[in-house]
């Protein structure tokens, strides 16, 4: 909030002081005793949601490659690609040519 819409709720707040303390004004005071209490609360910086998403895809890829590339180490005759194709038909459900106690434990 902007020191300007500051002075404003504090203008508001002054002239409601002519008025008769009945519940309407009762209740314009706390509205605006509200508003002041949120402007002066620190907000914690949030990355924007983008960042975060990129930050957490990324996070999630470099587990992905590095799984991938673990079995790999342990059937260095098939190809990259072809590794990523049998581990998306085990995702699915599908036989695949690599056994499942190498996908399971895939160290050597």
């Amino acid at each position: 909030m902007t020191p300007k819409d500051k002075e404003k709720l504090l203008k508001q707040l002054d002239a409601l002081k002519i008025f008769p303390n009945n519940k309407l004004v009762k209740e314009l005071r706390k509205q605006i005793l509200t508003r002041l209490e949120r402007s002066e609360q620190k907000i914690p910086f949030i990355p924007p949601p983008k960042e975060t998403a990129n930050l957490v895809r990324s996070s999630k890829l470099k587990k992905y490659h590095r799984y991938l590339r673990l079995v790999r180490d342990n059937f260095p005759n098939l190809t990259y690609g072809k590794i990523r194709k049998e581990f998306s038909k085990r995702k699915q459900g599908f036989e695949a040519e690599i056994p499942d106690v190498v996908w399971q434990n895939p160290s050597p």
